[in-house]
């Protein structure tokens, strides 16, 4: 293991010193680290400059898990992405690769903890609301690496050269999780209730402990262990829902995609947001979703003559919904029932060549399809978007290349801020938010531990809560079979929690806890949809282009992701500790 940076970063948010009376009272160059450490203003800066690690709940410039999964259609230049889902990694890879080296954040959160708890000038409540804070941001870093990594080096201190710094990793997978779940207990006993947007709250921290008891409960090697988890998982989501401070958004379009809503929404149990001072649409999700086509020298005039579109697209495609995500989202159809988009009457009765492949394909959708994706004759951006062949999102018609055209012929709307009157070009200024933990997630996490635990009925209740509100599909029957009512609370989860860092983690979670050696949803190429140029046949078709980049394999060994050959080498404790499989 490298030796870990003890050089302390002190105060680098200087533009925020002026908002706090007590910051000015000496100058700004004489910010020791003592003066850092002696008011709890000064303290709650250097928390707020680690705020950055709720960033690995849900990465604002990238999506990693979700390209990982069958929800993505990647192309080929990404390089990790294809690695990882082709199974093709191997533990040569860096540091930095897949996120193993966070020691630098831990040791940020570790000396919040010492500093604030050895300073003789912040008031005990103060101290307890800083230290929340830092455990809070520790546990979010170890359970984040815990469902990569699997066990982990766990250090709860800060270390100094005098230390030993060649450390193990825990003996057990328990003893790690133990360490997140003490931490996120320890932060919900003492955070406030309520606070600013974006702030840790109570809430926040009951949410991500029911999260991470729920997954750890699926790595752990014995029933005692696996039911205390799910216990603490349940009442966690059950002291969470005691606030009764948080409700569904009733607009799923705007929670995601109108960044004033996604501040104010009570929904929102941990937000991140970012301003315009300070973000442009390169570092948003949009710019790796939105495609390059429009301008003259790109779009073929005869297609722009029949489907003329905004010229503003700059985008950086790299990754676009794959057919299996579209045929999640269920169709209410004629007798009111919510079902399968091949099983109902509009499927059943279509006339190929003679009636609009949309109509009976894309019609009387669960509502967030609309929020989600775009397809075929959709508006985004001030244009009707043809995917069809001769379309002008054909990834054929474009002059220049098709890098940046989507393969699958869909495009993703969630999280781009899309039909805003806003510019799809890489320095275009804008507010953006994420939402690393909400209430609709909270409501899944709960149904599912209730599933585990054989409340089967009650499970179905608040499955039945993200359906209604966010999907407009009628109540599932509270009479479900087990089976069935899995079955119903997997699809819901998919489509409620799209690109929002929780497919991937879920599939291996249900993997394990079913003991699978293959996830056969990661071990099947994803495909495509080619609609004719009359927009009256399609057929479902391999991803062309980029097929081998989605050439999807799964074994055993990628339930947990490789500790970096660098860092075995170089620390003897982790000599003979390598995670299965990849030795």
């Amino acid at each position: 293991m490298k030796k870990i940076n003890i050089g302390v970063a002190i105060l680098f948010i200087v533009s925020l010193f002026s908002c706090h009376d007590d910051l000015n009272n000496y100058p700004l160059a004489d910010h020791s680290e003592d003066k850092v450490w002696n008011s709890a203003a000064s303290a709650q800066l250097f928390v707020n400059g680690t705020f950055y690690v709720k960033d690995l709940l849900m990465n604002k410039s990238d999506n990693l898990s979700d390209d990982w999964s069958d929800d993505m259609v990647i192309n080929s230049q990404m390089g990790n992405a294809q690695n990882m889902v082709r199974e093709i990694l191997t533990s040569d890879h860096n540091n930095s690769t897949y996120g193993w080296d966070k020691f630098g954040d831990l040791r940020r959160c570790n000396l919040i903890i010492e500093k604030v708890t050895a300073s003789t000038s912040i008031n005990e409540n103060d101290k307890i609301h800083l230290i929340a804070q830092a455990k809070m941001l520790r546990g979010i870093i170890n359970f984040t690496q815990a469902r990569k990594f699997g066990r982990l080096i766990i250090i709860d201190k800060v270390l100094t050269p005098e230390d030993e710094l060649m450390l193990p990793r825990t003996k057990t997978i328990k003893e790690t999780y133990d360490f997140v779940l003490n931490d996120l207990k320890d932060a919900a006993a003492n955070l406030p209730e309520t606070a600013e947007s974006g702030a840790l709250t109570k809430g926040a921290a009951y949410a991500l402990l029911a999260e991470a008891a729920l997954h750890g409960a699926a790595y752990m090697e014995n029933d005692n262990d696996k039911k205390e988890y799910y216990n603490i998982s349940k009442k966690a989501s059950e002291d969470l829902l005691a606030l009764g401070k948080y409700e569904l958004e009733s607009d799923y379009d705007k929670l995601f995609n109108d960044y004033n809503t996604g501040l104010n929404s009570k929904e929102i149990i941990l937000g991140s947001y970012w301003l315009s001072d300070n973000t442009t649409l390169s570092g948003t999700w949009a710019i790796k979703f939105g495609p390059n086509q429009g301008a003259s020298n790109k779009l073929p005039p005869s297609v722009a003559e029949v489907w003329p579109m905004n010229d503003n697209m700059e985008g950086w495609l790299e990754k676009s919904p794959s057919q299996e995500i579209v045929d999640a989202y269920r169709v209410i159809d004629t007798d009111g029932k919510a079902k399968k988009w091949n099983e109902t009457s509009y499927y059943n009765n279509f006339k190929p060549g003679v009636e609009e492949v949309g109509d009976m394909l894309y019609a009387n959708r669960d509502t967030r399809f609309y929020s989600t994706i775009v397809y075929d004759k959709c508006s985004y951006m001030n244009s009707i978007l043809t995917m069809r062949v001769g379309g002008n999102m054909y990834y054929k018609n474009n002059l220049e290349k098709d890098q940046h055209m989507t393969k699958s012929g869909y495009l993703y709307r969630k999280g781009c801020y899309v039909d805003k009157d806003l510019l799809l070009a890489w320095n275009v200024k804008m507010n953006y938010h994420l939402t690393p933990l909400r209430l609709g997630r909270s409501y899944l996490n709960y149904a599912e531990v209730l599933l585990r635990l054989g409340e089967t009925s009650k499970a179905i209740e608040y499955v039945n809560k993200t359906r209604e509100t966010h999907g407009n599909l009628p109540a599932l029957s509270t009479g479900l079979s087990l089976a069935e009512a899995w079955e119903e609370y997997k699809n819901e989860r998919r489509v409620e929690l799209v690109l929002e860092n929780d497919r991937y983690w879920s599939l291996l979670r249900w993997g394990k806890e079913e003991g699978l050696s293959t996830i056969p949803e990661l071990n099947t190429p994803p495909t495509a949809i080619e609609i004719s140029e009359d927009g009256k046949n399609y057929k479902f078709i391999d991803v062309p282009v980029v097929a081998s980049a989605n050439n999807r394999a799964f074994t055993s060994r990628r339930y947990f992701l490789p500790i970096p050959k660098n860092e075995i080498l170089t620390n003897n404790a982790l000599a003979n500790d390598q995670n299965p499989g990849w030795e």
